[in-house]
């Protein structure tokens, strides 16, 4: 049977309308359980087999890793081998590779191989900075300076204030907020619960200075934050130039859950709408992020009406039993009245044949008393699949309190039985708070991404303290901080230096380049390639020089080369055309080995040179080659940046143009090198020969404590070119001692339970790295690649159960997304949900969606709980009343 055949037969009225329509924009609202993933993934074949488009021209967008992962997995199933070319991302990943790939193409000041900071290595940034080291060491003030910082850099992208002084730029967003959303403000800065004016003062005096100071730590790091990644594709998508190329690549886009998509968010994405076919996905009624710029009736209405988008509803529901998908459509039509005629012109239907249980609400004197209910309810059911119960309230501090009243309750329940000469034999249950399924953020995990982070990035000096602190001989707090002193500073050192080649060989990171440089031995390379994607897309053309410490050239290859793919959109940058390739282009892999034969056992530099060691590498594997072999690389971008951290942006035009170079940089990479070489000589004479007595003193002092560490990372660094991830992390844990020091810790805590088992967290990194790693790409692109996985991951809730199946205590809000077949729905009263902010503001529709959320998440059988902390004016939740009276059933 065909595919066209199968979506023909399985699919209903209304899903097929959207596989057949190929031609208008639709606008689809599909609440949870109404097959909108197995619709999409049929939409997508059809597109392909009446050749509407290739499947490299068909982009899916959605806004959970979760949600991205059954897509490309159902997107696989269906279409087959097709699958492989079509872009299936988070929103974040997404602008995450425009930033990437446009880094190189329009010279940007931000690094080609940057890193995404999770919050707790942007938190330790903040305390590192020299402008605000101070402030961030009194207690509380960090965390509470890394929520201003992000509310003003969202903010930057929402008043569009964008110039090539980010500095008063950001002062401007600043003075902006203090008048328009100063209650906004004023809760970030809160310390110890309470907002801080003296930080709001510094802020307000000097806030810009704060947050560029900020930004260019993380740059000096080759890092981002999660701010960064939708104000820079933002800002790249405003050229006209670049939205062009980039709505050129897709004939179709699909995006996912738009009800929560902020009015910037949206912005980046109809910067891609162009001429093509678009479908926007969601549920009005799961809009639950107004509090963080979500504007629903906006996009949804902008949408709708500028872009003539057809609306179809999924009004048929496969997942929940008819009670439930009752109680929760009658509940929309009395909470939302207007919004639900027009977005279900069909009543809901449950196609199930199940009617179901009632939905249970029972009311309790206090939260004590409420968890036991549950437990003792839980104890009657005794789920066989722990992690298909949940428990869900409103908030992470009722979620600890019900946490620890379920251990209390079950230590006494223990006691008692034993007391009495018995044997404990309730059901066994065991519950997950939130916290844990932060698997990426545990610190055996971190130590192990660390590693790998400053493998592929060098100057992460983030992840170097980390790991050096913790596994190398000899090097220990106090060592770190002298690197991160103001002398240190001054001197423009970084402890990224105490592991690169030179400093191991002369005491001096900069001696080895001097050196070379006198023996005529330094070779400035760039390339262009038919694209950006380093682990696809291919070399045309390559350049090098060799030169002296005067900068003169003693030799230079300049070769175009064959590919095996068209240009594509790339030649509006680089200007070199398949036609041209044909007849200038010599095959790849001769040109490539010249090259090799050209820069062997000399020192590399390059402007911005991440991306172009990183593509030469992944195309010299592809070929079945050798890889480059040379003694060390410099980036001229890294070098200014540190001896000239003041200057307006470090593109090599400005950075050009600050040397005055007689070569200025065009794309062309014969042009690039000529102008990056004059930028290294000039840096050579006026910074790095005048401080280098001053530096090797500096390092000279900490190098033979330094020296094993690093010559272990660098083996390290070599493997990671031939060995797969999950085997490069077997060898890791082993050599640097992290398997040793948690087996220890876990003998020294008794834990031999899987789910507490440090060790079991090690087993279970490695079997995400062994399951995530894309064979397809070369060992250091598929290292690179897991990492933006997991640094665009705050939470894996599902590996977390997979390896741990307990019961989840969670809060709506991190429920979105997940379906279970029990759910109590705990903490319903008054002033705890809806919440005493709602109550006080007098508005209730954001806590009434976010209560339609709660009571979708189940499948089978849903329970309700208030406890009413025995005060007389106490009331349980006004949005139970609006459940169908019939569909419950009341207990005490």
């Amino acid at each position: 049977m065909s595919v066209n055949e199968k979506w023909q037969n399985c699919l209903n009225e209304k899903q097929r309308e959207v596989v057949n329509e190929l031609d208008s924009n639709i606008l689809l609202i599909a609440s949870a359980g109404t097959g909108k993933t197995n619709t999409l993934a049929y939409r997508i074949a059809h597109i392909i087999e009446e050749k509407r488009a290739q499947g490299s021209e068909i982009a899916c967008l959605t806004f959970t890793n979760k949600a991205c992962s059954e897509m490309k997995a159902r997107v696989t199933e269906v279409v087959g081998e097709a699958a492989n070319d079509v872009t299936i991302k988070t929103f974040h990943g997404f602008c995450y590779e425009i930033i990437r790939q446009e880094a190189k193409r329009r010279d940007m000041d931000i690094s080609t191989d940057s890193v995404i900071y999770d919050e707790e290595d942007c938190l330790e940034i903040i305390r590192n900075v020299p402008e605000m080291k101070t402030m961030a060491a009194q207690t509380g003030w960090a965390g509470a300076i890394q929520k201003i910082i992000a509310l003003v850099k969202d903010y930057r992208g929402e008043y569009d204030y964008f110039t090539n002084d980010a500095e008063t730029d950001y002062q401007r967003v600043i003075d902006r907020l203090l008048v328009e959303k100063g209650q906004r403000f004023s809760d970030a800065s809160r310390v110890n619960w309470k907002s801080c004016t003296a930080l709001i003062m510094e802020f307000q005096n000097r806030g810009g200075k704060l947050v560029s100071a900020y930004d260019n730590a993380l740059r000096l790091a080759h890092g981002m934050d999660f701010c960064d990644l939708i104000n820079m594709a933002y800002e790249l998508l405003k050229k006209p130039e670049v939205q062009r190329e980039w709505s050129d690549r897709f004939k179709f886009l699909c995006i996912d859950e738009v009800q929560d998509t902020s009015r910037l968010e949206f912005s980046v994405l109809e910067c891609l709408f162009g001429q093509n076919n678009i479908m926007m996905c969601g549920d009005f009624f799961q809009t639950i992020y107004e509090w963080r710029g979500s504007q629903p009736d906006l996009i949804f209405d902008k949408f709708y009406g500028e872009y003539q988008a057809r609306l179809i509803v999924f009004n048929q529901n496969y997942r929940s039993t008819k009670i439930l998908l009752d109680s929760s459509y009658e509940y929309l039509k009395k909470r939302f009245p207007d919004k639900i005629s027009n977005f279900f012109p069909e009543d809901a239907m449950a196609m199930s044949d199940n009617d179901g249980e009632k939905i249970v609400h029972a009311t309790f004197g206090d939260t004590y008393i409420e968890a036991d209910w549950i437990y003792n309810t839980l104890q009657r059911l005794r789920p066989r699949d722990l992690s298909r119960v949940c428990i869900l309230t409103r908030s992470n501090v009722y979620n600890k309190r019900l946490s620890n009243f379920f251990c209390s309750i079950m230590e006494t329940r223990q006691r008692n039985q034993m007391s009495q000469k018995g044997v404990f034999d309730d059901f066994p249950l065991e519950f997950m708070l939130v916290d844990e399924f932060h698997f990426f953020r545990r610190q055996e995990i971190k130590d192990v991404l660390a590693v790998f982070n400053m493998l592929v990035n060098e100057w992460d000096d983030t992840s170097i303290c980390r790991v050096a602190k913790e596994y190398a001989k000899g090097i220990g707090a106090r060592t770190i901080e002298k690197f991160q002193s103001d002398e240190a500073v001054a001197l423009g050192v970084r402890t990224s230096d105490m592991v690169h080649p030179s400093t191991i060989k002369y005491d001096e990171p900069f001696e080895m380049l001097r050196r070379e440089l006198e023996e005529g031995n330094v070779v400035v390379f760039d390339v262009e390639s038919t694209g950006l994607d380093t682990s696809r897309d291919e070399i045309i053309q390559i350049a090098a020089i060799r030169i002296d410490k005067t900068g003169k050239v003693l030799d230079k290859l300049n070769l175009f080369l064959k590919a095996t793919k068209p240009v594509g959109q790339s030649v509006n940058t680089h200007h070199i055309t398949d036609e041209y390739l044909k007849q200038h282009g010599v095959d790849p892999k001769s040109g490539l080995q010249m090259f090799l034969d050209f820069a062997r056992d000399s020192v590399i530099v390059g402007h911005n040179v991440g991306y172009d060691l990183t593509i030469l590498d992944s195309q010299l594997r592809r070929l079945d080659m050798e890889p480059l072999s040379c003694m060390a690389h410099y980036d001229t971008l890294d070098i200014f940046r540190r001896f000239y951290p003041n200057l307006e942006n470090h593109k090599l035009s400005t950075v050009g143009e600050f040397v005055k170079v007689s070569h200025k940089s065009t794309h062309d990479a014969f042009d690039d090198i000529s102008a990056t070489a004059e930028c290294l000589i000039y840096a050579v004479n006026n910074n790095i020969v005048q401080g280098i007595d001053e530096r090797r003193r500096f390092f000279t002092k900490y190098s033979k404590v330094f020296v094993p560490f690093a010559e272990q990372i660098n083996e390290f660094k070599k493997l990671m070119y031939s060995m797969r991830p999950q085997e490069l992390m077997n060898k890791i844990i082993r050599d640097l001692g992290i398997l040793d020091r948690y087996t220890n810790e876990d003998v020294r805590n008794n834990s031999t339970n899987k789910s507490t088992s440090k060790v079991g967290n090690l087993r279970q990194l490695y079997r995400f790295m062994r399951e995530r790693d894309d064979k397809a790409m070369s060992c250091l692109d598929g290292i690179k690649n897991l990492l933006t996985l997991t640094s665009l991951s705050n939470t894996e809730f599902d590996l977390m159960l997979a390896s741990h199946p307990k019961i989840p205590i969670i809060t709506v809000h991190q429920a979105k997304g997940l379906e279970f077949d029990y759910v109590f729905f705990a903490g319903l009263q008054e002033g705890v949900f809806p919440s005493k902010f709602s109550i006080d503001a007098d508005y209730f529709d954001e806590e009434a969606r976010l209560f339609y959320v709660g009571i979708t998440r189940a499948k089978k059988a849903l329970y309700l709980t208030s406890a009413l902390e025995r005060s007389k004016n106490a009331n349980p939740c006004r949005f139970i009343y609006s459940i169908p009276l019939k569909n419950i059933e009341n207990r005490q």
